[in-house]
C-alpha cells in the first residue's frame, strides 16, 4: 500500500528522478510512477503511467499498474465524480471532458471514452485531436478498421499532419493493407524527416513487403533519432514491489525474466509487442551469450514464418530438423515454409514426418489436410482433417477446414453439418457464419444466407469476403442499395474478392497454441464455378457495378516538407498528445534545436496539462531569451489569465498589441485582457479589430456575445451569438446562451428552439435540459416538464439540480412524499444544497412541520445571505411561525 507522507528529502529525491528521466522512455516514466506510488502520491503516479501509454500503448505493465494506482484508496472514482461535477457546471469545459475520456480509456471504458470524446467532437467539430483521440480508442480495443477510418478523417482535415499520417499508417498495417501504409509513413516521413516512430514502423512495413535493405535502412534511421527504440528495460510493476523502495533505487522484480534465459525472454517480449526486428537481434544475442541454443533457434524461425520471410525460415528449420529429427513441431513448420513457398509436395512430406512422429498431433494433420486440398482429385484431404478432429483436442481450424473441402466438392448437406458443428464450439465465428451463407447461396435460399452473412459481418466488421458475400445476396433478393453500400464497404477493406480459404496453423512458444496462416496456394473453386449453379439476374448486377464505377479523384497534392524543426512537437500538441510532444521536444533540444520558441513549447505542454504556474516560468524565461518573441507573450498572458491575475497581463498586452496590432489572436489576448479588468468597452474594440482581420472565426463572435452582455447591450449579444452559429451552426454553448438571451426578453418559442437545437448536437447536455424544463414548467405546466427531467434523470441520476427541479414540480403537483424524497437523496450527497434545503423547507411546512421547515429555511440564509432565496426564504421563516403559533393555539 502507498506510505505515509513524504519527508523533504524524499520528495527531493524524487523530483531529481523526474527531471532525469528521458522524456521519450515509456519504461522511465512507468518506474516513476511506481516509486510515486510506493510513496502515496497516487494522482503523480497516475499521471507517471498515462504518459508511460501515451509513449508505447502496447506496454502492459503500465496498464495494470495504472489500473492499480486508479482503483486503490477510491482515487479513480473520485477523480470520475469530481470531472463529472466540473462536466455539470460546464459542460463547454473541454479540458475536463478530456480528461475524463482519457482516463476512462485508459481503464479499458472504451463505449464511455468514446461517448465522451464524440461529445467534445460535437462541440468542437473541426478538433482533428479528437478524429485521433477517437481512432486511438477504436484502436485500443481491437477495432482497427473503425479506427483507420477516424484516422483517415484526421488526415483529411490536417492534411499536413505528420502524426495524423503517421496514425492512418499505422491502422493500414495493423490490417494488413502494407502498401497502402507504406504511403502513409512515406508521407508522414515527408512532411517531417525527424519522425522516428515512422522510421521504426516503416522497417516493419518493408520487411513485410520483402524488401529487407529498406527495412535495414529504416530502422537505423530510427535508432539515431530516438536512440530508445533499440533499447529494452526491466519494467517496475506495483504488485511486485515489496515493501517501499528505498529512495536512491527500486528494489523490485523487473517484469522481464533476468538470468539463464535473459536475451531469450527479452525476445519473447519484442516478439509479443510485434518487434520483431529487436526481437531477432535478442535472439542472436541469446546464441551469442551461450543461452539455450534449441530454444533461441526455434525462436529465430518462428519470427522469420510470422514475418513470412519464409528463406530464413526454412533454412533455420532445415538445420533444426537435421539436428532434432525427433520433433514434430519443427517437422510442421518447415512444412508450413516449403507450403508457403508454393513446394506443396515436399511440404506433404514434412507433415507426413511430423505425424508419424506424433500421430495425435492434430496441427500437422490439419495441415497435411489443407495440402492434399489442392488436388480436387484427392481424397486424403479429408481422411486428414478427420484425423485432426478425432485427437483428444480437436483443432478448430479443422472442422472449419473440413467444410470448406465439403463445399469445394459440391457435398453440400455434409459441408453443412461441419459448419454447425463448428458453430457449436464457437457461436461468434465469422468464418463459419461465412461459410454457412455460402452454402445456403448454393440451395437458392437467399433469405437464410442473407441472415448468415449477416451475422458474418457483426462477428467481424472487417470480414471483406462476407460483406462481398452479403451484397451479392443482396442483389438477388433485389435490395440494390444495401447491396450497393455492402460492395462500397468490401471494396474499402479488399479491392478485390477474396473467396474463402483453408487456414494452416502453427504451434508457438509460449503463447498462443495457434495462428491461422493463409497459404499460397489453394483449391478454391474460381468464381465461374461457383457462378454455374446459380441464377443472378445479370443486368441487375451490371447495373450494380456500374453504379460503383468511381469518378477519377483529382492528383493529391504531395505532401511538402516542413523546415521547422519543432514541426511534429507542434502536431503532436496540437492533437492533445502533449506527453509524446514532450519527448518529441527533448529529442530536438538534444540536436540542439533551442531558443525562445523551444523554451515556449515548453510552457505551451505545461498549460496542455494544467499546470498554468509550470507554464508561466517557461513563458518568462522564453521572453527573456527573445523579448521581441510574440508566442511567449502571449503564452505568458494565456497564463496568467488562467490563474486569475489578468491584472499581471495588462502591460504585457497593451504592449503586444502596440508592436504586433495587425495580429487576430494579440488581439483577442487584449480583449479577454481587458474583460478580466473589468472593461468590457476596450475588449470590443480589440474584438471588432480581430473581427476585421479573421472574419471567419466563431469564436471571436461568441466572445463579442458575452463582452455586450457584461455591457448591458442585449441586442448586440443575440446578434453577436447569430452570427457565430452562421459560422458554425454546432457551437452548443452558443445555442444554450442564445435561449437564455431569448427567455430575458420573453420569446419562449425562441428559448425552447435554442434548448431543443442544444440538445440535438449534445443530448447528454444537462444544463439546457433543466433550462427547457423549467422553460416548460413556466410556460406550459408542471406536467408537460416532468417528462423532461425523468429523461434527464435518467441518463444521470446524481444531476442534483435536476433533482431539484423535479421536487419542485412534485411539489407544485401535490405529490408531496416524492419531492422529500427527491431532496433527501440530494442532501444525502451535499447536505449545504441551498435549492434541496428551500424546497425541503417547503414541503415540510405543506406537512405543518413548521419547526423543521423553519431550521431548513434559516440554513438558506446563513449559507447564501445575500441570495435571492434568502429573502425569500426569511419571508416564509416569518409566515411559518405565525401557523405554527396559530395551530398550537388552536390545538390547546
Amino acid at each position: 500500500m502507498p506510505g505515509p507522507a513524504l519527508s523533504d528529502r524524499d520528495l527531493a529525491v524524487l523530483r531529481s528522478f523526474a527531471r532525469r528521466i528521458d522524456p521519450s522512455d515509456a519504461g522511465a516514466h512507468n518506474n516513476l510512477g511506481v516509486l510515486y506510488y510506493q510513496k502515496g502520491l497516487t494522482a503523480e503516479a497516475v499521471a507517471e503511467f498515462t504518459r508511460a501509454l501515451e509513449l508505447d500503448p502496447r506496454m502492459q505493465v503500465a496498464r495494470t499498474n495504472l489500473e492499480r494506482a486508479y482503483r486503490d484508496n477510491g482515487y479513480y472514482d473520485r477523480r470520475v465524480a469530481e470531472l463529472q461535477e466540473r462536466l455539470r457546471r460546464h459542460p463547454d469545459d473541454r479540458d475536463s471532458r478530456w480528461e475524463l475520456a482519457r482516463a476512462y480509456s485508459a481503464l479499458g471504458h472504451h463505449d464511455a471514452a468514446l461517448a465522451e470524446f464524440e461529445a467534445v467532437l460535437r462541440w468542437h467539430p473541426e478538433d482533428t485531436a479528437v478524429l485521433i483521440q477517437l481512432g486511438l480508442t477504436e484502436q485500443a480495443r481491437g477495432r482497427v478498421e473503425p479506427a483507420a477510418e477516424w484516422f483517415a478523417k484526421a488526415s483529411q482535415r490536417d492534411p499536413s499532419s505528420a502524426v495524423a499520417r503517421f496514425y492512418h499508417g499505422e491502422a493500414l498495417y495493423h490490417r494488413g493493407l502494407n502498401e497502402e501504409a507504406l504511403q502513409h509513413l512515406q508521407a508522414a516521413i515527408t512532411l517531417n524527416p525527424d519522425y522516428a516512430e515512422a522510421f521504426h514502423l516503416l522497417a516493419f512495413v518493408h520487411g513485410d513487403l520483402g524488401d529487407q535493405d529498406a527495412a535495414r535502412t529504416a530502422a537505423r534511421r530510427a535508432v539515431t533519432l530516438n536512440p530508445a527504440l533499440a533499447q529494452a528495460r526491466a519494467n517496475l510493476s506495483i504488485d511486485r514491489v515489496a515493501g517501499p523502495a528505498p529512495a536512491h533505487a527500486p528494489a523490485a522484480e523487473p517484469q522481464v525474466v533476468a538470468g539463464a534465459l535473459a536475451h531469450c525472454s527479452l525476445g519473447l517480449a519484442f516478439r509479443q509487442k510485434g518487434y520483431y526486428v529487436e526481437a531477432l537481434r535478442e535472439y542472436r544475442l541469446a546464441l551469442d551469450a551461450g543461452e539455450d541454443r534449441r530454444l533461441a533457434l526455434e525462436a529465430m524461425a518462428e519470427v522469420h514464418l510470422l514475418r513470412r520471410d519464409l528463406g530464413a525460415a526454412l533454412e533455420l528449420y532445415d538445420d533444426l530438423v537435421h539436428e532434432f529429427p525427433d520433433s514434430p513441431k519443427l517437422w510442421n513448420e518447415r512444412g508450413v515454409c516449403l507450403h508457403q513457398a508454393g513446394r506443396r509436395e515436399l511440404a506433404i512430406e514434412s507433415y507426413r514426418q511430423a505425424t508419424e512422429l506424433d500421430s495425435n498431433y492434430a496441427i500437422a494433420w490439419n495441415n497435411l489436410g489443407v495440402a492434399h486440398a489442392a488436388d480436387p482429385k484427392d481424397d486424403a484431404a479429408l481422411a486428414a482433417f478427420q484425423r485432426a478432429l478425432r485427437q483428444p483436442r480437436p483443432l478448430p481450424a479443422a472442422r472449419l477446414n473440413l467444410a470448406l473441402l465439403h463445399f469445394h466438392r459440391h457435398r453440400v448437406p455434409p459441408a453443412l453439418e461441419a459448419y454447425r458443428h463448428a458453430l457449436a464450439d464457437d457461436p461468434e465465428n465469422p468464418t463459419g457464419w461465412n461459410g454457412v451463407g455460402l452454402v445456403l447461396m448454393e440451395l437458392k435460399r437467399f433469405e437464410d444466407a442473407r441472415n448468415a452473412f449477416a451475422r458474418a459481418v457483426e462477428a467481424d466488421p472487417s470480414m471483406a469476403a462476407a460483406h462481398y458475400n452479403l451484397s451479392f445476396t443482396l442483389s438477388q433478393l433485389g435490395d440494390y442499395d444495401a447491396a450497393l453500400r455492402e460492395t462500397k464497404r468490401a471494396l474499402e477493406l479488399e479491392p478485390y474478392y477474396v473467396a474463402q480459404k483453408y487456414a494452416l496453423a502453427i504451434d508457438l512458444q509460449y503463447e498462443d497454441p495457434t495462428i491461422a496462416i493463409a497459404p499460397d496456394l489453394f483449391a478454391d473453386v474460381g468464381g465461374e464455378a461457383l457462378a454455374a449453379d446459380f441464377t443472378y439476374d445479370p443486368e441487375a448486377i451490371d447495373r450494380l457495378f456500374g453504379e460503383l464505377t468511381p469518378e477519377p479523384a483529382p492528383a493529391a497534392a504531395p505532401p511538402r516538407r516542413s523546415d521547422d524543426p519543432l514541426a511534429l512537437v507542434r502536431d503532436y500538441l496540437s492533437k492533445g498528445l502533449s506527453d509524446l510532444a514532450m519527448a518529441e521536444l527533448a529529442r530536438a533540444q538534444a540536436r540542439g534545436v533551442n531558443g525562445a520558441s523551444s523554451i515556449s513549447l515548453m510552457g505551451d505542454i505545461f498549460a496542455r496539462r494544467g499546470l498554468h504556474g509550470e507554464a508561466l516560468e517557461r513563458y518568462r524565461a522564453a521572453r527573456s531569451t527573445d523579448p521581441a518573441s510574440t508566442e511567449a507573450a502571449l503564452g505568458e498572458i494565456r497564463a496568467l489569465l488562467a490563474m486569475d491575475r489578468g491584472a499581471e497581463a495588462a502591460d504585457l498586452a497593451d504592449g503586444l498589441i502596440r508592436r504586433v496590432p495587425d495580429d487576430p489572436d494579440v488581439l483577442t489576448a487584449h480583449a479577454r485582457v481587458r474583460l478580466a479588468l473589468g472593461d468590457p468597452a476596450g475588449a470590443l474594440e480589440s474584438l471588432r479589430q480581430a473581427q476585421k482581420l479573421a472574419p471567419g472565426r466563431a469564436e471571436l463572435w461568441h466572445l463579442q456575445a458575452r463582452v455586450a452582455v457584461r455591457l448591458g447591450d442585449r441586442n448586440g449579444a443575440l446578434a453577436a451569438l447569430h452570427a457565430a452559429l452562421q459560422l458554425d451552426q454546432g457551437l452548443v454553448q452558443v445555442w444554450f446562451e442564445l435561449g437564455r438571451l431569448e427567455e430575458e426578453r420573453e420569446d419562449w418559442a425562441a428559448a425552447r428552439a435554442a434548448y431543443e437545437r442544444a440538445l440535438e448536437i449534445l443530448p447528454t447536455y444537462s444544463g439546457a435540459a433543466l433550462a427547457l424544463a423549467d422553460l416548460v414548467r413556466r410556460t406550459e405546466s408542471s406536467r408537460a416538464a416532468l417528462p423532461l427531467l425523468v429523461d434527464l434523470l435518467s441518463v444521470d441520476p446524481y444531476e442534483f439540480d435536476a433533482l431539484v427541479l423535479l421536487a419542485r414540480i412534485l411539489l407544485e403537483d401535490g405529490r408531496i412524499i416524492e419531492a422529500v424524497q427527491a431532496i433527501e437523496r440530494v442532501l444525502r450527497f451535499v447536505p449545504d444544497h441551498v435549492g434541496a434545503l428551500f424546497y425541503r423547507g417547503a414541503a415540510l411546512a405543506k406537512l405543518r412541520r413548521y419547526p423543521e421547515a423553519v431550521e431548513s429555511w434559516e440554513r438558506v440564509v446563513q449559507l447564501e445571505p445575500a441570495g435571492e432565496r434568502a429573502a425569500e426564504a426569511r419571508s416564509r421563516v416569518r409566515s411559518a411561525r405565525d401557523l405554527e403559533h396559530i395551530f398550537s393555539s388552536a390545538a390547546g
